[in-house]
């Protein structure tokens, strides 16, 4: 039969200290991989109201935060919708008038008014959404992308 063994001070400490660090590590490996996978597997439906349309300046982007959404006239009157959310790492990228780009504020990648990548780190172009516009409704629809 064999003796229990006993634990001095520093080994419990050691043992102890293990298991919190391996603990804190799962949460943030947990954390990364939601962060990572953030759209996945989900279709998002966005509607607002189509007096929007009247607030619009033809190749002025607008920001419609409910919807989460660029929504751009063209010259042409067609409308193009863009996603708001960077696909480096999922920030709201920002319009720049001066430049007529937009600019996520976070790690500096840079999209054209069609979401096109201009510049990275961002490496693909920002997911164009469908239009439908019914009587007094605007409808916005994206479809997951998946990993590239």
């Amino acid at each position: 039969m064999r003796e229990p063994v006993s634990l001095d001070k520093r080994a419990f400490l050691k043992v102890v200290a293990l298991w919190l660090f391996g603990a804190i590590g799962m949460f943030f490996a947990w954390g990364a991989v939601r962060f990572a996978f953030f759209s996945a597997g989900k279709t998002r439906v966005r509607e607002f109201s189509s007096e929007v349309l009247h607030k619009m300046e033809p190749g002025v982007p607008l920001h419609l935060p409910e919807p989460a959404a660029w929504l751009l006239k063209n010259t042409d009157g067609t409308l193009v919708a863009l996603d708001d959310r960077c696909t480096h790492l999922g920030c709201r990228q920002k319009w720049n008038p001066d430049r007529k780009l937009f600019e996520c504020p976070c790690h500096g990648s840079e999209f054209d008014s069609e979401g096109s990548v201009k510049r990275g780190p961002a490496t693909r172009p920002i997911e164009k959404l469908t239009v439908s516009v019914e009587s007094d409704r605007i409808r916005l629809t994206a479809k997951p992308q998946g990993p590239s």
